[in-house]
């Protein structure tokens, strides 16, 4: 369900993608924060623990901060009030809640260890670290990451998507067209539900940006010979994958 439009939130995030200076108007992450482990033993990501939590404003704030951290020393001082409108926490400019904030970024610190926060100095810096939550320095990806768009926060998303229709989102962007998630395997590979998957997947194709079918591949072990999966794919602004300068491999 669309949560409603915060006070200046949408001037605020419009002036927050021009300040990061991103010429590929995309944001760099790494599958980690989605899916740690390795291709043979995948585990679920940080990502797992915000679902647990229903942690829906550490999520948001997250794909804020690393939109705005764009280069090194990777970190972001901006006063509280910003981080609260572009958070859609503000009613007015004398309810700005911007206390709030500090807690969530505790919590992406404290909790999630995806930032580290230096409140001496001034303007508040808050750090990126590396997505994975093990608290190393932070680089800029080379393989292994996504991208997320700009459209993600230009055309609403960030509002209209429920937890569950942002989660399958990030799952998707690490993904290639026709991708397959078994539904015994979405606990065991993201720490996600089957019901917060499905929930999630049809939210996007109401969304009219992932498309599902039935796919059918040769397998002599089943009884008719075929494996019959549903296959998703990504639709525009989100097929990223196919869009020119994307080096993140698999």
């Amino acid at each position: 369900m669309t949560r409603k439009l915060g006070y200046g939130e949408r001037e605020t995030i419009d002036a927050m993608l021009a300040a990061s200076k991103r010429p590929s108007k995309m944001v760099q992450i790494r599958n980690a924060f989605v899916q740690r482990g390795t291709k043979g033993k995948p585990a679920p990501g940080i990502l797992a623990e915000m679902v647990q939590k229903h942690d829906r404003a550490g999520l948001d704030l997250f794909l804020l901060h690393r939109m705005m951290a764009s280069s090194s020393p990777w970190d972001a001082g901006k006063e509280a009030g910003v981080w609260s409108r572009a958070l859609g926490l503000a009613v007015s400019e004398t309810q700005m809640h911007a206390e709030r904030v500090s807690r969530i970024f505790r919590r992406l610190d404290e909790n999630y260890h995806l930032v580290s926060r230096d409140d001496a100095r001034r303007g508040g810096k808050v750090t990126s670290l590396l997505e994975d939550g093990s608290r190393d320095p932070y680089t800029s990806p080379t393989s292994h990451y996504f991208r997320l768009p700009f459209a993600y926060w230009r055309d609403d998303f960030h509002r209209r998507l429920t937890m569950p229709g942002k989660v399958v989102l990030l799952i998707g962007l690490t993904q290639e067209p026709g991708f397959v998630i078994p539904p015994s395997q979405v606990k065991n590979w993201y720490g996600i539900s089957d019901d917060t998957w499905a929930t999630g997947a049809r939210e996007l194709e109401d969304e009219k940006v992932l498309t599902s079918r039935l796919g059918k591949k040769r397998n002599w072990m089943k009884g008719d010979a075929f494996n019959r999966d549903l296959e998703y794919t990504l639709l525009a602004p989100f097929d990223t994958r196919a869009q020119p300068g994307f080096k993140g491999g698999a």
